[in-house]
Formats: structure tokens, sequence, C-alpha cells
């Protein structure tokens, strides 16, 4: 690419829904509270009319003032009609590029290109929303190659210590190679059509991997995003009684809190079962079609149905590994596999990315050997300390105490909230079964429990801070809780351990410090940083 480029017009079009959608909350209040401001439906169509051309204009300003050009070792952007901004993205600073075809892009044949950062400052990440499929691929393949050519300075470098160097190249050529700015020696075309020949060699996946169709269903049936959902409905619900009568929303609740348990119960069962049919469809949608290769230090994730995902990510910027596993799903020793990076990773995955949707824990180090061997183990976790039981449960158990007692003093059938107790000493017993802490080789594990177990895989070079606290009620049986920091994305993720005890934050502490004798105290927090 040697000239300045603007991304396809269709973009304007794409702005102007992403505005549109962004207006629709104020679309909401100014029909609900806008009659005591606004009367007359002209006025109502001046004013979003006035919206909408004001959305089209900036959509096409936006549109016509981005430019951007690839360069052999950036890519560069200019956009903005009132602030003007330059932006530089180098190759060396680049986490990962995402290729998106949302439903937007797909009706017209096009993909989005999301490019991932290092350092980052306010904006780690950069979107070109409107691109043909062939030129995003030709963004993401510049952005990605890595060159060979050598600099003046490690020329001279060499030519000393390799005095046969010099005599690959004639005199007259030689000084081309050193002084030139513009015109490529023969030498240097020679590596480039040798790394062309060798192109589709280097596409040749070392490892795939697919969902599949089988693991797809059972990963839509076992999803926990079921309370979520439930939620969402629940609130939609909510909102129910500003738009029904007085007379028919008192005798509606008059009714409900008349009836049986049988029909409450039943009302809940229905949004759940609603809530779940939403997770299943959502589910199929997001993971299908997906699919993992491995090329070199290259990882490329697709999946995707309607909104089609393709994303590269680096093996050697993998700073952690989390295995995940619902209740239901343990049931059937299914787990799912997430990794940190520096780079990549989203706002529904926790700034995460989904490396393996679902599969067999026992197959879990067979499939990390071919893709990052480095964390293909299974550790031997230590448990903590019996004292820490009542710590764990105590905590759930309290707050639903008093809240059935409220329930139960103003509702006729709030004795019912009396079974959450119960739930929440239940969940603080797995949760203390669960912890557990390990130093494998390298490796920081630890494994803990909300209401699903997870796994997390940290490697010793990669951990950004380590440090134990302690809180009052912790500090009667001698007890600490762990954190363990690292990189993702422009921002750090931490890691927790409750509970643990002196003996284990000792031992943690030894095997990440870089002296040999380090013993924290017992009654002061302690922190190691980098």
């Amino acid at each position: 690419m040697n000239d300045w480029k603007r991304q396809h017009p269709a973009s304007i079009f794409i702005s102007f829904i992403n505005n549109v959608k962004q207006m629709i909350i104020t679309f909401i209040a100014i029909f609900i509270f806008g009659q005591s401001q606004i009367t007359g439906s002209f006025y109502y169509l001046i004013f979003f009319g006035a919206i909408l051309l004001f959305s089209i204009g900036s959509g096409f300003i936006g549109w016509w003032k981005f430019k951007y050009i690839l360069r052999q070792d950036e890519l560069q952007i200019k956009q903005g009609l009132i602030f003007r901004k330059n932006r530089f993205i180098r190759k060396d600073r680049i986490q990962s590029i995402d290729i998106n075809a949302k439903l937007l892009q797909r009706l017209f044949g096009l993909v989005e290109v999301r490019i991932e950062t290092a350092g980052g400052g306010n904006e780690p990440e950069f979107r070109i929303v409107a691109l043909r499929k062939e030129e995003a691929e030709q963004i993401k393949k510049q952005l990605l190659k890595k060159y060979k050519m050598k600099t003046k300075l490690e020329y001279d470098e060499q030519s000393v210590n390799n005095e046969d160097f010099n005599e690959k190249l004639p005199k007259e050529e030689e000084e081309e190679f050193y002084y030139s700015d513009v015109t490529e020696t023969k030498e240097y075309q020679l590596e480039e059509v040798s790394e062309d020949k060798e192109e589709e060699e280097e596409k040749k996946p070392e490892y795939q991997w697919e969902l599949g169709n089988r693991r797809l269903f059972v990963a839509a049936l076992t999803s926990s995003g079921v309370g979520i959902a439930a939620t969402f409905i629940a609130a939609i619900m909510s909102q129910a009684p500003q738009f029904l009568p007085d007379w028919l929303f008192e005798s509606v609740i008059g009714w409900f809190l008349e009836s049986s348990v049988l029909l409450i119960g039943g009302t809940i069962v229905f949004v759940l079962l609603t809530a779940w049919l939403f997770t299943l469809v959502g589910t199929l949608l997001k993971y299908g079609l997906f699919k993992l290769t491995k090329i070199k230090d290259e990882i490329h994730i697709s999946r995707g149905v309607i909104d089609q995902r393709q994303l590269t990510l680096n093996a050697s910027r993998i700073t952690a590994v989390r295995i995940v596993q619902s209740p239901l799903r343990q049931l059937f020793r299914y787990v799912s596999v997430y990794v940190e990076s520096a780079g990549g990773g989203t706002k529904e995955e926790d700034l995460s990315t989904v490396l393996i949707p679902l599969c067999k824990r026992m197959d879990v180090p067979e499939i990390l050997n071919q893709i990052i061997p480095d964390f293909a183990f299974t550790p031997t976790y230590e448990g903590i300390p019996k004292e820490s039981l009542r710590r764990y449960m105590i905590k759930l158990i309290v707050p639903p105490v008093v809240v059935a007692g409220v329930a139960t003093y103003f509702l006729p059938y709030g004795w019912i909230a009396f079974v959450l107790p119960i739930v929440g000493a239940v969940i603080g017993y797995f949760q203390y079964k669960s912890a557990g802490i390990s130093q494998h080789k390298e490796f920081l594990c630890i494994k803990s429990r909300v209401i699903s177990k997870t796994e997390v895989f940290i490697p010793r070079k990669r951990i950004q801070d380590m440090e134990s606290t302690q809180n009052v009620l912790q500090k009667l049986d001698q007890l600490y809780t762990i954190h363990v920091s690292v990189l993702t994305s422009m921002m750090g993720k931490t890691f927790s351990l409750r509970h643990i005890s002196l003996s284990q934050i000792e031992k943690g502490h030894m095997w990440y410090s870089y002296q040999e004798e380090f013993l924290p105290s017992a009654d002061k927090k302690t922190s190691t940083d980098l």
C-alpha cells in the first residue's frame, strides 16, 4: 500500500446505526417523560429528524477525514475534522489482531479490524470498522510479517565479525546497501523472494482443534449465563407496572400474593427456563464454527455464526491460563480454558480469550501441549487449613439469615427464604474444599471457587506483583489472602486465594522471591513487587 486509503463508504451507514443504538435510551426517556416539555407530534418529528441528520453528517465526516496507509514497519492513521489526530501503530507494539464480521458488516460483505497494542496509554485498541476482507487480510499479513533485512549498524557489526559476509555483495551493491534509503539491494530482494516461496509452507498449521457440533451443543446446554439472562428478564418484567393501569397492577399484585407456593414456584421456573433458552441460543451463535489453529508462535481462533470473529494471538505473550468448571459441567467433567495475554480479550469474557470453549478435563494437558506446551501439566494442590472452613461458611450464612428474618416478618411465605442460609453454607463448604495452592516448577497454581471452580496457572516470569494481606478476623487464626497480578491488555488482572496458612504464604514468597531467604512477618502485610 503506497497511497492513503479510506474505509468502505458503508462505514457511514454502520456509524449511523451505532449512533442510533446508543441513543435508544435517550429516545425512550423522551417518549416517557417528554410530554410535559414537548407537545405535539410535529415537534417530535423535528427533534428526531435533527438527530438523524446529525448522525448521518457525523458519519460522513468521520469516513471522509479517516485515512490510513500501511508502511513497512507501521500503520499510520489520520482522522478528525476540528480536532485532528495522527496515530502511528508500530508492528513491534502490536499484541493481537482481530478480524470481526458482525451482522452490519456482513450485509455489505465487509469486516472490522481491531488491533491491540502494548503500552497502551488511553487507547490500547484501534479499529477500522469497514474494510474488504482482502484488505483486512493484507493489513494483518503485513503487520504480523517479520523482516530480516539488517540495519546499517547491524551490517557493520557483522561485517567486522565475519569477513566472508562482505564477499556476498559486489562493491557497488555494498555501497547501495549502505547509503541508499530507497533502492533495495539484490541481497534484500533475494531474502524477500525466499520468504515468499516459504510463505505457503508457513501457513500450514502445526495443529488444529475444532469444537464440533456435539461439544457445541453440550456447551450451550451447560452454559453458566442463565443467572445473567434471568436477571435481565426480571429487570424487564419489573418495568411492566409503568405501562399498566393502576387498577390492573393492583389486582395482579393482589392475586399473586394470594396465590399458592406452587404458582410462585412455577413463575420462577418459567423465568429460569426462558433465561436458559436465551443462553442456549446465544452460546450456539457465539461459539458456532469454532476453530483453533496453531502456526508457529501464532494462535488463530475463529468463531461465530452471525458475528464472525477471527483472532490472532502470540503464544509468547500469554501470561496465564485459566481452567473454569461450572457445577453442571463438573458433573460431566467438562471444562472451558481461557488465556490471559498482553493484548486480546473481550469485555464479555472479562478481558480474557476463550482458548477452548469445552473439552474434557483429562484432555486439557494434551491440547495445551500442542498449543502452549509450557502450560501442559497437571499440578498437585495443597489444601488450605481446616480453620478456613468457618471463614468461608460464615460469610455466606449470616447475610441470608438476616434477609430470611425480614422476609418472614413482612411476607406471607417469607419463611421459605430460610433455605438461603442452607444454600450459602453448602456453597461455602464447597468453596473450602475446592481451594488449593501449588508451586509447580516455574508456575504458581491457584485453585478456587465462587460458584464455578477455577484453576489458574501463572508463570513466575509473568507475575507483576505478589502480595499477602490479613484482616482482623483472619488474624485470629493466622490466615492470609494471597493476591497475584499479571498483565492483560492495558490493565492488570489479579487472582486471589483467601484464608491460606502462614506456612503457605511463606512458601509462596520464598518461591517467588529472588532472595535466598525471605520470611514474611506474621503480623504485617507482605508485598513483593517487580
